[in-house]
């Protein structure tokens, strides 16, 4: 609220600015040619894909199918079926290590009569399914295959000509027991009891395999193939788990799988198409995002199918494969980084329902989340351990202060953080007083009751682990998760005009906090550690990035702290990966420098082998030494929304970090804190106009690289003042204000940018 009396002030005191002000006669519109627009971003192959890291993948946020050469089986496709809640789940009283962790269920397989000679393979973006054909020395073999939005079953719609006409699917179960005993037989301690064996039998001419488990649950796996009218052929194949309906014990999902393939023969499939390809067609148009960089664009509009294909608001949470299975030893949730970096974008590009998946997670685990710290804490704090199996918070963490054993406690404040700002798109206050707030309060009071005070009349964090670096006294990653949440929650508490003797404590806490240990080299991992080895995990430069509570604006004599720290992050060659890569792009797009968040941005998609070390692979999913996980690529793709466009700290940042290598970009309808939505185009170097959507009418202030005086497009109702390089809006809910300089754009339209002839479809194997 003093915020907003602040800006009314400010219009007030500054009247003749405003007579910049214009009638509104002119309307932001987008003009795409969907379906040609993506078809130049799909993913194209020449060649059999040799592997998992090159097949073309679809998915409905439950169920997905990968497709590649089969490793067992010559002259074969080998689709790997996957349903991301398909996971083991033992009580304490079967003594077991690896208790939980997703389990495999088995590959569909196509062997042509043939020898295969030629293949060709397509990931149609737009309709969200992979089509292909199967050049043999028999025949051809055309196939579609797509996992209906609204269904729980998996199409592949199969087609033959000569020789081919006779050519067979068969399923090959596999044994459902924990991949990571088998991958890596000496990583942990204790024995691993296999599941019992699987069964298979046929029912109503439907095949199915159920694999029971040691707590007496299981899964089912069932499949027919159709012969159609004409002759071809359509596979439906389904996987059923009772218990992930309820996180309670079940058996019986044979009979499940079965009426589901019964169900989806009686099934008008003209209308699932159709359903299937409105629910697509309605996804992508929520925003737009156009680079001049034809690869970089493509690979940002395939994270956004791979989001889709992996979650759903009504699904599970993504954890480290999506719903394509691969053996690993990260087969579960890491609550450490994984999971947030997997939905670092989703409410920036407008899907803030498929976003909530997460959230609604957090929310009916807050009880779990108490029970995770020790008795004497749970009248005050909560928080989260790592990893997690399928739809449970259930890790605890111990706390001390001994300063001899280290806390780990990464996992909820940083998670509270995201939950925190995905809110703040929609600025839900009855959510953020019910649910959010209350769970920052005891997230962020663990600090409050670790914290010590120095004989220097400072607070100090005591001994914590700094992920995945190690342990120190007064660490920079909780320094920086402290402050953050203190900060906040003293913003939440004025907001709800709620616990104002509390507001009193945090800004007490603050104003006595020890600060970021340092040397020459920059930020230390903590005190007395200094940042001398490789490392992946850039959690000790939180406070840049993801966090902003160290930044340029607030604190711009940091800003020599700040790039040495980046610098020195990325000096030490070694321990690389993607998300180290992403990490360094995306904080120095946090200080302004978008020539290096170009530079690392584009080493983090340099595809390299993905057996010899980590690396984006073909077809934009991620090998860490040959184990997938799901987060990183879309981190680089966080890391490209971050040069377009930024909101922290009250501001809209426009083209905050815009590389002098790139001339041109157009975006539509992102989402920014304050529930605004943002458009922009920028031609020849120059930001031609902005739009801002209010969708609460909260207070708006724009920071841009305008030149001059900025003239505003709006209704009577929108008021604007320039000041200071800042601009700043009353904009009432429902109202649109377009911003430019210099003379009016002749349109106020958001297109795509064209490409180079030859530089689409730059992901996929092209080569033969």
């Amino acid at each position: 609220m003093k915020r907003y009396v602040a800006i009314l002030y400010l219009f007030a005191a500054c009247g003749a600015i405003l007579s910049c002000v214009q009638p509104a006669i002119a309307q932001v519109q987008l003009k795409v040619d969907w379906p040609n627009f993506l078809a130049q971003q799909d993913m194209v192959w020449a060649r059999m894909p040799a592997d998992y890291y090159e097949g073309p993948f679809v998915g409905n946020g439950l169920l997905g199918a990968i497709l590649f050469k089969d490793s067992k089986k010559e002259n074969t496709l080998c689709l790997e079926i996957g349903r991301t809640d398909v996971y083991d789940h033992r009580s304490a009283a079967i003594k077991s290590t690896n208790a939980f962790g997703r389990l495999p269920i088995g590959q569909l397989l196509l062997s042509p009569l043939g020898t295969i000679k030629a293949v060709s393979f397509r990931t149609n973006l737009w309709d969200a399914e992979v089509s292909g054909t199967l050049t043999t020395t028999q025949g051809t073999i055309t196939l579609r295959c797509f996992v209906p939005s609204e269904e729980e079953f998996i199409v592949l719609d199969i087609k033959a000509t000569g020789g081919e006409t006779g050519n067979c699917c068969s399923f090959r179960p596999e044994q459902g027991n924990h991949p990571r005993p088998t991958v890596q037989p000496n990583r942990d301690k204790g024995a691993y009891l296999p599941n019992p064996p699987y069964t298979t039998s046929v029912t109503n001419g439907t095949e199915v395999t159920t694999q029971p488990l040691l707590e007496g649950d299981d899964y089912a796996t069932a499949w027919l193939n159709r012969t159609n009218a004409d002759g071809s052929h359509t596979a439906f194949i389904t996987v059923a788990n009772r218990w992930a309906v309820r996180l309670l014990p079940a058996n019986g999902s044979a009979a499940d799988a079965v009426a589901t393939v019964q169900a989806a023969l009686q099934k008008d499939m003209g209308l699932v198409e159709k359903a299937h390809r409105n629910w697509w067609h309605n996804y992508y148009p929520a925003s737009f995002v156009s680079l001049p960089d034809a690869r970089l664009e493509s690979f940002y509009w395939i994270q956004l199918y791979k989001l889709a294909s992996a979650t759903r608001g009504n699904r599970p949470v993504v954890d480290l494969m999506g719903p394509w299975f691969k053996p690993s030893v990260w087969a579960a949730y890491w609550t450490n980084l994984n999971i947030q970096l997997a939905y670092y974008t989703l409410g920036t590009t407008n899907h803030l329902d498929i976003a909530d998946a997460l959230y609604q997670l957090i929310e009916k685990n807050t009880d779990q989340l108490i029970k995770n710290v020790p008795p004497e804490f749970r009248n005050d704090c909560a928080a989260l351990g790592n990893p997690v199996g399928y739809g449970v918070l259930n890790a605890p963490v111990g706390l001390s202060t001994n300063n001899k054993t280290p806390m780990r406690l990464i996992a909820l404040p940083w998670l509270m953080q995201l939950f925190y700002t995905h809110n703040q798109l929609s600025m839900d206050d009855e959510r953020l007083r019910n649910t959010i707030y209350p769970l920052m309060k005891k997230t962020f009071t663990i600090y409050t009751r670790i914290m010590q005070l120095g004989d220097d009349g400072k607070y100090h964090i005591p001994y914590t682990y700094s992920d995945e670096y190690g342990n120190a006294n007064e660490t920079s990653l909780n320094i920086a998760l402290a402050k953050w949440g203190y900060k906040t929650l003293i913003e939440c508490a004025n907001r709800l005009k709620v616990d104002q003797q509390n507001v009193i404590e945090w800004r007490n806490i603050l104003s006595k906090m020890a600060d970021y240990p340092t040397d020459s080299t920059g930020i230390m991992i903590g005190k007395d550690v200094p940042f001398a080895k490789p490392h992946r995990h850039y959690s000790h430069l939180f406070g840049i990035f993801p966090l902003y509570e160290l930044n340029i604006e607030q604190q711009p004599e940091s800003l020599p702290l700040m790039q040495q720290s980046i610098e020195h992050f990325t000096s030490i060659d070694g321990d690389n990966c993607m998300f180290k890569f992403n990490g360094a792009s995306s904080l120095w797009a946090a200080i302004g420098n978008g020539d290096s968040a170009l530079k690392w941005l584009n080493r983090s998609l340099v595809v390299l082998n993905p057996r010899t070390g980590p690396t984006v692979t073909p077809n934009t999913l991620y090998s860490e030494n040959g184990w997938p996980t799901f987060e990183s690529p879309i981190a680089s793709s966080r890391s490209e929304l971050d040069m377009l466009l930024q909101s922290w700290g009250g501001k809209i940042r426009v083209f905050p970090s815009f590389p002098a290598a790139w001339k041109d970009a157009s975006f539509y309808n992102l989402r920014v804190e304050g529930a605004f939505l943002v458009s922009a185009v920028k031609k020849g170097g120059i930001t031609k106009f902005i739009s801002i959507k209010s969708l609460k009418g909260e207070p708006c202030t724009i920071k841009c690289d305008m030149k001059g005086a900025i003239k505003l497009l709006a209704s009577k109702a929108v008021k604007m003042v320039q000041h200071d390089g800042l601009v700043t809006l009353a904009l009432p809910k429902g109202e649109e204000a377009i911003l430019y300089s210099g003379a009016k754009p002749a349109s106020f339209d958001v297109t795509p940018l064209t490409l180079k002839a030859g530089d689409s479809n730059s992901w996929g194997v092209n080569e033969k």
